[in-house]
């Protein structure tokens, strides 16, 4: 699962350090100025440095901290459910002890880049690689949107309950819902493609 590649994301959405709020933000929306009909295979050399430039922008910005803090505090609440299956009848003030406890220690590694791009190696991708810049814009997006819905429906440290874990983990509901990957025609593209990476495959 996706969710576990994000194991020990630095939190970088609140800067004091805990678990912040729901969100609520509309997803942020990832865009270049390379024309987005050009397939990848195509692109000049000025145009792959301008795209990855783009790219970069996007990692230094709201995307990669929405992400890292809603990995992991999805993976702060897991480890809660897990903590309350061994421990049952445990009280939700010591739940929230020990999902603030989790948290930190996700807290205390960097957070892996959501996206990652090279130009020079997206020059040596072979035919098999039919993604177009509009392919990455869109699984970028997804993934964003993906993981803001995450962040806005994961359960706060500082509020969860034996209640409020069951509800998250309950089939179809939001861990199930929010915690993987677009796994869209756009993502799919990309995989093959050397030099573009992101969260949903592709060859950094």
């Amino acid at each position: 699962m996706a969710l576990l590649a994000y194991a020990g994301c630095a939190d970088e959405g609140s800067a004091d350090g805990d678990d912040g709020g729901s969100g609520g933000a509309p997803p942020y929306t990832f865009a270049t100025s390379v024309d987005g009909g050009i397939p990848l295979t195509d692109l000049t050399s000025s145009q792959a440095m301008q795209f990855c430039a783009d790219v970069s922008t996007t990692n230094a910005g709201p995307l990669q901290a929405t992400s890292c803090s809603a990995y992991n505090r999805a993976v702060a609440v897991d480890d809660t459910r897990d903590y309350l299956g061994d421990n049952p009848g445990t009280s939700n003030a010591s739940l929230q002890e020990a999902c603030t406890r989790f948290l930190m220690g996700q807290n205390s590694s960097p957070c892996p880049l959501v996206q990652a791009c090279d130009p020079a190696e997206i020059a040596l991708s072979s035919a098999a690689c039919t993604a177009t810049v509009a392919d990455v814009v869109t699984c970028i997006n997804e993934n964003a949107a993906l993981a803001q819905e995450l962040l806005n429906t994961t359960p706060s440290c500082t509020s969860i309950t034996a209640s409020s874990l069951s509800l998250y983990f309950a089939a179809g509901g939001a861990f199930y819902m929010y915690s993987g990957v677009s796994m869209s025609a756009s993502c799919e593209a990309i995989v093959p493609c050397n030099g573009i990476s992101t969260v949903s495959g592709g060859s950094p």
